[in-house]
């Protein structure tokens, strides 16, 4: 009898970290309070499960990895200017490592959520995009949001943020993941993958809609690695992306706000056409702001070169000395290497550069599996976490803040799928 109940219990509890977990990526769209507050009964219910194991818990790689870096920022925010502002974002960043080891206990304690991340993510994915869509050509979506005032943009159901692109761009790769890992599980049959194509091919023309140019690419390496690492004749990968090609070009072209927003502004920004002229007298780096935030965070770098300023305290320094035109400062340097560089310093920058090393090289031996023709669905589902991984830690595009919630949620997400493949499933 009382080994019923506690099988009750553990099942309980169980059910309620996997609920928690599917209403992420919902409330990343209507409520960044419930998503971390979710985020954060996760790990207090994870950590209450797991507290009769504290040994097994703490002897994880990356669990090490992840403390050692947040022991370093929480004492370096100790010291910052502004002890409480980045003590805030700083202390608490610990919980994002254990929602990562969370997922994994979840996902190897029944394999079969997997497929039902996959069937719930899915047609959310897909209602996301098609109420973008809906509108880009109407006006306003399913829910009466118009369109914003900035030109070529597109808000969908994040209302007055202009994120929906980042969105999709950044959940497709967790998408195809799944995908692959309830394909490898058979949960799937095996000959979806075409609908899969075209499924991801109509989130790349939603992103392409949206004017982010950044997700955009993101979304198109996304596409370009699903065909190449799709298990089909040759003469069908050309195929599928000449078809891809040919039709993006043409929407591109015969839509003046795409076109605008995606050639010509970007053109502007860099100040490589200004009024139709040429002029390369001197070209920015991505845009006259963006050149500017990096070199803000470059000289609050050289103010304390090995442990950086503190989290968060890129907006603060720059206010208060670097602030020489309206360009200057922002809540951050708007890239990944000068934030770790001014913010936590060599130090700090040292963990994010181990971090993007391990993503590149475990990417890079699947690529060679795959060209050696000796890849499995297991590790195509492996390769589409890391890529998920890789964006959020992708150094020279730019970037949200790496210390900003949402972003958090959205990095960490693909992390414990990552986690739960590479340790044996129960």
């Amino acid at each position: 009898m009382h080994l019923i109940e506690g099988q009750k219990k553990k099942l309980n509890l169980n059910s309620i970290l996997f609920f928690l977990l599917c209403i992420i990526p919902f409330a990343l769209i209507w409520s960044r309070f419930i998503a971390d507050f979710s985020l954060i009964l996760i790990c207090i219910i994870f950590l209450i499960k797991k507290s009769f194991k504290l040994k097994n818990f703490f002897d994880n790689y990356f669990f090490k990895f992840f403390f050692v870096f947040w022991i370093i920022i929480s004492l370096r925010s100790l010291f910052s200017e502004d002890i409480y502002f980045s003590l805030k974002s700083s202390l608490p960043f610990i919980r994002f490592a254990i929602f990562a080891l969370a997922i994994q206990y979840l996902i190897q304690n029944n394999s079969k959520r997997i497929f039902t991340l996959l069937i719930i993510l899915s047609p959310f994915l897909c209602i996301v995009a098609a109420d973008g869509l809906f509108q880009f050509y109407s006006g306003a979506n399913i829910l009466g949001y118009p369109l914003p005032s900035l030109a070529g943009r597109l808000s969908g159901f994040f209302k007055d943020e202009l994120i929906i692109g980042s969105y999709i761009a950044r959940f497709s790769p967790i998408l195809i993941g799944l995908y692959y890992y309830s394909k490898y599980l058979k949960y799937i049959r095996s000959n979806l993958d075409y609908y899969l194509i075209i499924f991801i091919f109509f989130l790349l023309l939603v992103v392409i809609c949206s004017g982010e140019r950044v997700s955009a690419v993101y979304l198109i390496a996304s596409f370009c690695l699903l065909i190449f690492i799709l298990d089909a004749k040759f003469i069908n990968k050309i195929i599928l992306t000449l078809t891809a090609i040919i039709f993006l070009s043409l929407v591109i072209i015969n839509s003046e706000k795409i076109k605008g927003r995606l050639i010509f502004k970007t053109l502007q920004h860099i100040n490589l056409v200004n009024q139709d002229t040429f002029n390369y007298k001197k070209l920015y780096i991505y845009s006259i702001a963006h050149h500017n935030h990096i070199f803000a965070a470059y000289k609050i770098f050289k103010e304390n070169i090995l442990f950086g300023s503190g989290v968060k305290m890129f907006r603060k320094i720059c206010d208060k000395r670097y602030n020489v035109n309206k360009y200057s400062c922002t809540t951050h340097p708007h890239n990944l290497i000068m934030q770790f560089l001014s913010e936590t310093g060599i130090l700090g920058f040292l963990f994010y550069i181990l971090s993007l090393f391990y993503v590149l090289l475990k990417l890079l031996k699947i690529f060679k599996l795959k060209i050696l023709n000796k890849i499995s669905d297991f590790q195509r589902c492996q390769f589409f976490f890391l890529t998920a991984l890789l964006i959020s830690l992708f150094p020279i595009l730019p970037s949200g803040s790496f210390f900003n919630n949402w972003i958090g949620i959205i990095s960490f997400l693909p992390v414990g799928l990552y986690l739960s493949t590479i340790t044996k499933r129960n």
